[in-house]
């Protein structure tokens, strides 16, 4: 991650390459992408059977909302590291498997991870604090500074899990916060342009099929609300790979090694 050839971030062509780059990476790799769709529709299952007294702020909640998350990561780890490879090196992987026994893979995982519980923490945290019977005035100040460090964070090390992927050298954390230094506000406004049309999509299709009388989880609207979220967030995930293989293309600069296949 430390060669470097030019540190160009334009926001609009940024934008552009990630839907073109997508939109090549789909047919390449549908296999594993039909798959992705799939672990999450049965993830999202899963969530719909969990007893709603573990959905409370308690100590079973933040128990079953880690292993959620691990299991999320852990299954979807193979697709998003396959994504990285093929946007930074054309490298194709052909088939979804889970090499546990590559170290590679297990610290691609865990960084996977770590963004994950990184992005959730602001309202676990904020749980915590109402459940310790904090000030609505300090747990609102707490939860503000929680979410903004957490956010930052999170655009910062964007650019970490491609460099663990394609087996970068210096792929660190202290690295990744180098090369990203002075572009947070661009990192932020790419994945805002990119992503929001597919959130508001999902949100309009929540809204429309989750009405009141049909939230039961064995419903029609239910299941297929659980299938189109599926779809939608598959989207955004593979979208978000994208955008991070190419903010590493452009801010680490590594070199492409096309033509490879896994």
């Amino acid at each position: 991650m430390t060669v470097m050839h030019s540190r160009s971030l334009p926001i609009w062509r940024t934008v552009a390459a990630a839907y073109r780059e997508w939109w090549r990476m789909l047919p390449v790799l549908r296999p594993l992408v039909v798959n992705a769709v799939l672990i999450v529709i049965a993830i999202s299952v899963l969530d719909e059977l969990v007893p709603a007294r573990w959905s409370m702020q308690d100590p079973s909640a933040s128990i079953v909302t880690l292993i959620e998350a691990a299991l999320r990561a852990l299954l979807l780890a193979p697709v998003v590291a396959a994504i990285h490879r093929f946007i930074i090196r054309d490298s194709i992987t052909k088939a979804y498997t889970l090499p546990l026994g590559d170290a590679q893979f297990r610290r691609f995982f865990a960084w996977l991870l770590a963004l994950e519980l990184i992005g959730s923490f602001p309202l676990d945290f904020l749980g915590w604090m109402q459940a310790f019977n904090v000030s609505a005035g300090a747990s609102t100040a707490a939860f503000a500074a929680a979410l903004i460090a957490a956010f930052v964070l999170m655009l910062r090390l964007a650019i970490l899990p491609p460099a663990i992927a394609v087996g970068a050298p210096g792929a660190r954390v202290a690295q990744a916060l180098a090369d990203t230094r002075g572009y947070g506000l661009r990192i932020f406004a790419i994945f805002v342009l990119a992503l929001v049309p597919w959130l508001a999509l999902g949100s309009l299709a929540g809204i429309i099929l989750i009405r009141p009388g049909t939230e039961g989880s064995g419903s029609v609207a239910a299941m297929t609300g659980i299938v189109a979220g599926g779809v939608i967030q598959t989207i955004v995930l593979t979208l978000m790979a994208v955008i991070a293989s190419l903010m590493f293309i452009a801010l680490a600069a590594q070199v492409r090694n096309p033509g490879g296949t896994k």
